[in-house]
């Protein structure tokens, strides 16, 4: 894996700046090139990282990368100028591999102070939720206001390795008395069958990825929704520190607030989010 240059970041700063001088009427223009589309610089291409949780990354039926995230990136990336590849990969070894700077972004992350050692993270885009599934009918069965309520009756709950549901379960996993009811899977999908197959009681997931999974694989009668739902912290883009520079980190930021204000995120929320 290339690091990405300054010299060549720092070019593609600038022409990000003059590509977005136009969406804002109190920045000065210098001429035609202000509205012009930049060519990406030769040697930025990022490799992005994503693994599967629609709507936000997947594959379609043909093989194409889709979703909310992706759309995202590959609009704010083409207005800065650069590239993109994606990666496929479980979260947890994407993490790893944004450590080394083998990959340059990840979407879809929660800004904390460990990752803070070794990531820079672009300004938030969206809001993030888990809620608790359980098996249809057994809703009634697990009547809580919290899971540390449900951990205390030996309930147990499936999560997704290197994922973050805010600092409530993050005690609780932390835990000597409950680390042992938390059953880790790579990916999402698992956990819906570790519920079906009595391998857990429930899963976190957030309610647009639960929708997703469940009409694409029938499960209606086989899993609901529990009242008990967990407000996360603001999602962003997360870059390594081995391999990106703050300056493209700073284009970035404005080319999403471009997004915002012309109404391109807008968009993509309705099409994927409603």
């Amino acid at each position: 894996m290339q690091n990405i240059a300054s010299r060549s970041l720092i070019i593609v700063f600038l022409l990000a700046m003059g590509a977005c001088g136009g969406a804002d009427p109190g920045q000065g223009k210098t001429g035609p090139a202000a509205d012009a589309t930049p060519e990406p610089a030769e040697d930025c291409t990022l490799i992005v990282g994503w693994d599967p949780w629609e709507p936000y990354q997947y594959q379609d039926l043909g093989g194409e990368l889709r979703g909310l995230d992706i759309e995202l990136i590959r609009g704010i990336t083409a207005r800065v100028g650069c590239k993109t590849r994606f990666l496929a990969s479980d979260w947890a070894s994407l993490l790893e591999m944004l450590k080394k700077g083998d990959v340059n972004m990840l979407p879809g992350a929660t800004r904390t102070a460990g990752r803070a050692k070794f990531a820079m993270f672009s300004d938030p885009y969206r809001d993030e939720t888990f809620v608790l599934f359980v098996r249809a009918g057994e809703k009634g069965r697990f009547k809580a206001d919290n899971l540390g309520e449900l951990l205390e009756r030996g309930f147990r709950v499936g999560v997704v390795s290197q994922y973050l549901y805010g600092e409530e379960v993050t005690a609780l996993q932390d835990s000597a008395e409950y680390e042992d009811l938390f059953i880790t899977v790579p990916i999402s999908e698992l956990n819906f069958s570790n519920l079906i197959n009595f391998e857990a009681d429930g899963f976190l997931e957030d309610p647009f990825v639960a929708a997703a999974v469940i009409r694409k694989k029938g499960l209606a009668e086989e899993v609901e929704a529990h009242p008990i739902a967990i407000k996360t912290r603001e999602v962003r883009l997360m870059f390594a520190k081995a391999s990106v520079e703050q300056s493209l980190v700073d284009a970035i930021n404005v080319a999403l607030q471009e997004q915002k204000s012309d109404g391109s995120y807008a968009a993509l929320l309705e099409k994927y989010l409603q």
